[in-house]
């Protein structure tokens, strides 16, 4: 299997630019199957700097004090915190995968925790093949406010996935298809 992440890896770090990529993924939270596109190659600083536009016009429409707009301000400190952090040439000191990293090209990394690679990829599209299950979460109202501004934002189509046989049945990229044999509970699906 580490030769089919190998092949993957090595025809994702060949993209010049933004291109998109599809793959057939097993998610380690839920358990659902799916067929992702996205797009590779982009700037997730960019990202960040437009998801800050998008918020302060969001804002002109909120009203001081509420619970919505103190979400909105939160969330615009830790994307201006991003931007600042970045600007030195480090990582947000929030961010809770702090160091966690060893980049190998952008969109590509080396999870020092488990040794994966870890391709990162802007949403453009999902297909669910497989349900999967949810687990209740209670989270407090501020951190539902939060949550519903970021997904607004167009850094809310940034999506992390594991390069690992048991994650990954296969990835197109480039028009070339890379088919891995099912891992635990992953099926294999035309792509």
């Amino acid at each position: 299997m580490k030769s089919i992440i190998a092949q993957i890896t090595l025809a994702i770090a060949q993209i010049k630019g933004c291109q998109f990529a599809s793959l057939t993924y097993l998610s380690k939270t839920d358990g659902s199957v799916a067929r992702y596109t996205v797009n590779l190659g982009f700037s997730y600083h960019n990202l960040v700097e437009k998801s800050i536009e998008e918020l302060a016009l969001l804002m002109v429409d909120m009203t001081p004090g509420t619970l919505q707009y103190t979400a909105a301000e939160e969330v615009l400190a830790s994307l201006n915190k991003t931007v600042a952090a970045h600007a030195r040439g480090e990582q947000n000191e929030d961010y809770t995968k702090k160091g966690q990293y060893i980049p190998i090209r952008n969109g590509l990394n080396v999870n020092t925790t488990d040794n994966t690679i870890q391709l990162f990829g802007l949403l453009q599209s999902k297909v669910v093949l497989v349900e999967g299950v949810r687990k209740h979460v209670n989270s407090a109202p501020l951190t539902i406010a939060k949550n519903e501004i970021r997904k607004q934002l167009s850094v809310s189509k940034f999506r992390e996935f594991a390069l690992d046989s048991n994650n990954v049945a296969g990835v197109k990229v480039n028009g070339d298809t890379i088919e891995l044999a099912p891992g635990v509970g992953v099926i294999l699906a035309a792509m």
